[in-house]
């Protein structure tokens, strides 16, 4: 029932020993009843946890959970997500959705979140981020995939400069950020890159010298882009037989 919305659930919800799925719209988890010290060994999945529910206590009693997904106003609860999102030690993937109402949606503080570094695939939308996201998420040692999807990111500049940044990173989508326009890698970044997505670009001027270099990199899917740069990634392309590039319109 991933359309439904569950704002106040029971304090029964904690009973369920056996519980492995939760996915709804939206669900808000009750505090654990009073001298209540069992956790929800079982639960492995979450979708889409209300950022209310993200609390130290609520989140220390989910230790087994790989894939989460927190949706609502994450400004607004910032305190407690970036502080409790360490405690779910086996948290492989997580989505963070910022669905706030749209006159009320304020900025969100990426650099004091606490990711657990189990992390292996991170997504974030809406966050409308004035920082840029890569030096807190480069640290992540096992993250894989990185998708920074519509509205969250608006600014003009990313860098990834740390010569061991993005250790694990394979595929990375770059989606709807309407301004960017330089992108810098150190050398070493992101060293195990096989897909690039950027959806548009059509600000950027020039991709980085370093992702050339990374042996892994076989794909790269580019929306508008500048004539400039289409112009030379084609004739890369037609040097490089290894790399598989997709430019959209492919008309123009």
């Amino acid at each position: 029932m991933p359309s439904s919305y569950i704002d106040h659930s029971s304090e029964d919800i904690w009973m369920m020993q056996k519980l492995m799925h939760l996915n709804f719209g939206s669900i808000t988890l009750p505090a654990p009843p009073k001298n209540y010290s069992s956790s929800l060994k079982n639960l492995i999945f979450i979708s889409a946890l209300h950022p209310s529910s993200c609390t130290p206590d609520i989140l220390s009693r989910l230790p087994t959970v790989q894939t989460l997904r927190i949706s609502g106003d994450l400004s607004h609860y910032h305190s407690g997500v970036s502080k409790s999102l360490c405690e779910l030690h086996k948290l492989e993937c997580l989505k963070l959705a910022n669905q706030g109402k749209m006159w009320q949606i304020t900025r969100m503080i990426l650099s004091e979140y606490k990711f657990p570094p189990s992390l292996t695939q991170l997504s974030l939308s809406n966050t409308e981020l004035i920082e840029d996201p890569m030096p807190t998420l480069e640290k992540l040692p096992h993250l894989e995939v990185l998708k920074l999807k519509q509205n969250s990111y608006f600014e003009r500049k990313l860098a990834c400069v740390g010569c061991s940044s993005f250790p694990q990173l394979k595929i990375l989508h770059l989606k709807s950020m309407l301004w960017l326009e330089e992108w810098t890698m150190g050398a070493g970044a992101m060293p195990k890159l096989e897909s690039l997505i950027l959806n548009p670009c059509a600000y950027l001027r020039k991709l980085p010298e370093e992702l050339w270099r990374i042996k892994s990199l076989c794909k790269l899917e580019l929306h508008w882009p500048q004539p400039e740069l289409r112009q030379r990634l084609r004739a890369f392309e037609d040097m490089e037989w290894r790399y598989d590039i997709q430019l959209y319109p492919s008309g123009i």
